[in-house]
């Protein structure tokens, strides 16, 4: 696989770590962003987290992506080595609200990934930190499960998920305008928003431009033990409401392929994260 990053010490960092934090967006495009969600108000928000694509209302979610990435546009091609923007979305947590949590897990496998690396793109609209629900990952962690995910938001080991929290997970306080940029296999979380204000993120997806599109499907009521495999365009997950099967006059079907997950506990996270990310924790 090539490189992700123009910049070899980020793309070094990436290698490592499994992303980057680094300046992206000017105040003029982060208070574009923001202009774009206040006007268009129609974020579901019954929830205390949520994400755009929860909508059921189609050119909310339109509009949503196209202004995400056509924002996005500029840095992407300054930091990223010949990446396309796949789609956007924004994310929300709600002020003093404890179900805000977004829980652990992976982003889903939008590309083959024995050929191209599927990457997540998060940039938040205000500072964050400790209170309102700032990013928390594990350095290294997509080194820990490179199975192929659905779109479900399902995570396969939470048998580990308070080991992960007490020795691995860091909190990013990453400013606004700010992305955090990594694989979509690395491990993240983030806690409820306790502060007076939303916090307010815009994210999209992205890979290599020579790569193409996929959908790996679980149905979400039956997910059953394998995997529908599609290859589409990005509008399928704007047009679409969330978790719906591609619609295979417009998609097409490869094959099926097993649902599976490296087995993993304490033991081995340890021998493949190694003792130092522990002590790093403890420093942050």
């Amino acid at each position: 696989m090539r490189n992700v990053f123009k910049n070899p010490i980020q793309q070094k960092e990436f290698e490592e770590k499994g992303y980057v934090v680094i300046d992206f967006l000017n105040p003029s495009e982060v208070d574009t962003l923001q202009q774009l969600y206040n006007q268009l108000n129609a974020q579901p928000k019954e929830r205390g987290f949520s994400t755009s694509n929860m909508s059921m209302d189609a050119n909310y979610r339109k509009k949503v992506s196209d202004g995400i990435t056509d924002t996005f546009k500029k840095a992407v091609a300054l930091h990223l080595d010949d990446f396309k923007l796949f789609f956007g979305i924004f994310t929300s947590k709600q002020a003093n609200q404890s179900e805000s949590i977004c829980s652990i897990h992976q982003d889903p496998t939008y590309v083959d990934e024995s050929k191209y690396q599927g990457i997540t793109l998060w940039v938040p609209l205000i500072d964050t930190n400790a209170t309102n629900g700032a990013l928390e990952v594990i350095d290294g962690s997509h080194k820990l499960n490179d199975g192929p995910r659905s779109t479900l938001p399902k995570f396969p080991y939470n048998e580990l998920s308070s080991y992960l929290i007490k020795n691995y997970f860091k909190r990013l306080d990453v400013k606004a305008g700010q992305a955090y940029i990594g694989s979509s296999k690395v491990f993240h979380w983030s806690p409820s928003n306790f502060s007076d204000t939303e916090r307010v993120a815009a994210l999209a997806w992205l890979a290599e431009e020579e790569s193409q599109m996929r959908c790996y499907y679980q149905d979400f009521r039956n997910p059953g033990e394998k995997m529908e495999v599609f290859e589409l365009e990005p509008d399928y997950y704007i047009e679409t409401p969330l978790f719906s099967r591609p619609d295979e006059a417009r998609a097409k079907k490869i094959g099926e392929v097993p649902y599976c997950f490296n087995p993993q506990n304490e033991e081995s996270v340890s021998a493949i994260l190694g003792k130092a990310h522990q002590k790093m924790k403890l420093s942050v």
